[in-house]
This record gives structure tokens, sequence and C-alpha cells, in this order.
């Protein structure tokens, strides 16, 4: 097996020099992060989802649906983050942060649901 050679050069303790800005401006370029369409979407997305779990409280009229309104709050701040974001690093941030907490929310409202309820 031949292993091809790193490309930049190492630095001390035997770590790569990996180049971060790169990463993230490739990570914007190919998800589409720049353009305002995909932020619309993704806010579009989130007040839907807040609205879904305000709607299914009345039906209920049980305060299990509210679980995942903290989680989702989280994710509209990272949301706002995004769109006042300078450079590709904080955009690839805020938009981690947006995944994780719709992730976190939807995880918890599941667990809750099919342990608790």
């Amino acid at each position: 097996m031949t292993a091809t050679p790193p490309t930049t050069p190492p630095v001390p303790h035997g770590d790569q020099d990996v180049d971060f800005d790169e990463l993230a401006r490739k990570i914007v370029a190919v998800a589409g992060l720049r353009r305002p369409r995909v932020h619309r979407a993704v806010v579009v997305t989130l007040g839907v989802l807040t609205a879904l779990c305000l709607l299914a409280t009345a039906t209920r009229l049980s305060p299990a649906p509210l679980i995942p309104l903290p989680g989702l709050g989280v994710a509209a701040y990272g949301a706002w983050r995004w769109r006042s974001a300078g450079d590709d690093r904080r955009r690839v941030a805020a938009m981690t942060v947006v995944a994780v907490a719709v992730a976190v929310s939807l995880w918890a409202m599941s667990f809750v649901a099919r342990n608790l309820l």
C-alpha cells in the first residue's frame, strides 16, 4: 500500500498544518451559505417548526410540545449570527449552531414522546 505524501509541511509535534479558512470557504461555496435564499429558507423552516409546536400545544392541551422551543430559539439566534457573519469561518460556525440546535430540539421531543409520555 502506498501513501501519498502530505501537501503541507509538518509543524512541531508532528501535526499537519490545516488551513481552516480554505476549508470554511469550500464548505460555504458547496452549501451556498452566501445566498440569501438559503438563509430565508432556514428562517422560514424555523418559523414553521415553532408554529407547529405551538399548534400542537393548543391541540393536545399538553406542555410537552413546547420542549423544542428553547432549542429553536438558539437556532434562530444562530441564523441571525449567520446573516451578520462577515467571513466564511463565522458563517460555518453559525450554521453549525443552527444545525445542532435543531437536531437537539427534535431529539429532545422524540425522547420525551417515546420515554415519558
